[in-house]
């Protein structure tokens, strides 16, 4: 791959600046995660200008090079701009963490594809979505990354304890392991709240990933006008 030009679908992870006049891109692509080096991206003239931001997906073309994991960015076609998250904090939130998550746990290689369409799904999900549904949107994401991953377990249908590792067991009483198992099934705000107990509880035993920016999106997302 190194030393070729690539062409790939990607969804804008993080933009950073490279110097006065250039960006540092991530991007997760169907391959896993690239990051790229745009020069001369906020030029008056750039070709690049509006063609990426966070949350797009576009069509690249790359340099990928043969030492280092920085590539040349060559050309950029935006493919959905996702506007709607611009002027709505709750899913802009929401969206950063999907986000955050996907460029956390997503491998390298074809197993990526999954956490591309995972990713691109969730976020097409937002347009038009209700404020209701948007913790219902983000522990489905979760407990789908969870399963990509390979740790989600076997939620008992009439609740009970669930046995994590070791010896360790948590409650799960039985509306909370009927949302489990159906999320989206479920409208009860108490309720998705345990469930969101549950796997922040997975997400830290599993892949040892913290939570306190998690209970920062719960309390935006669940936050009433």
């Amino acid at each position: 791959m190194a030393g070729e030009m690539i062409k790939t679908e990607g969804v804008c992870l993080g933009i950073h600046p490279w110097s006065r006049t250039s960006h540092v891109t991530s991007w997760l692509t169907p391959s896993g995660r690239v990051v790229t080096i745009v020069k001369g991206a906020v030029r008056p003239k750039s070709a690049f200008l509006g063609q990426y931001d966070l949350n797009y997906t576009c069509e690249i073309l790359y340099y990928a090079r043969a030492k280092g994991d920085l590539h040349a960015l060559r050309e950029c076609t935006p493919l959905d701009s996702r506007d709607f998250l611009r002027d709505d904090y709750r899913r802009l939130v929401l969206a950063e963490h999907c986000r955050h998550l996907a460029a956390e746990l997503a491998p390298s290689g074809p197993d990526a594809a999954e956490w591309f369409a995972l990713l691109v799904e969730t976020l097409d999900s937002l347009r038009g979505a209700s404020d209701a549904e948007l913790l219902p949107t983000m522990l489905e994401f979760e407990k789908k990354a969870l399963e990509i991953s390979g740790v989600w377990p076997e939620i008992p249908g009439k609740g009970g304890e669930l046995v994590l590792q070791g010896e360790r067991k948590i409650p799960v009483p039985e509306a909370t392991a009927v949302c489990l198992n159906d999320i989206r099934g479920t409208s009860n705000l108490k309720i998705l709240l345990d469930a969101a107990r549950v796997i922040s509880v997975l997400y830290a035993l599993n892949l040892e990933l913290a939570s306190d920016s998690r209970r920062s999106v719960l309390q935006l997302i669940c936050k009433p006008e």
